[in-house]
């Protein structure tokens, strides 16, 4: 599955935030903006709602070999 890449900037104050959010969701950032983008799609009407494929995505995306398993 291709997934194309997308540039954001962001302000110091907002990348400092995303990193500490996905670290204490253990995810990387990277997965962590795009949850955020497609959960705000969704709250939005502008696409359907989170898909198996597209969570297995991200999952695959937070879950480095060392790192701690998600909770939950």
């Amino acid at each position: 599955m291709h997934m194309p890449k997308v540039i954001i900037y962001l302000r110091e104050q907002e990348l400092s935030a995303l990193h500490h959010l996905a670290q204490r969701e253990y995810r990387v950032p990277k997965a962590q903006a795009a949850l955020i983008i497609r959960t705000e799609l969704e709250k939005l009407g502008l696409i359907e709602g989170t898909q198996p494929a597209a969570t297995q995505q991200t999952e695959a995306w937070t879950t480095a070999p060392d790192s701690p398993l998600p909770a939950g």
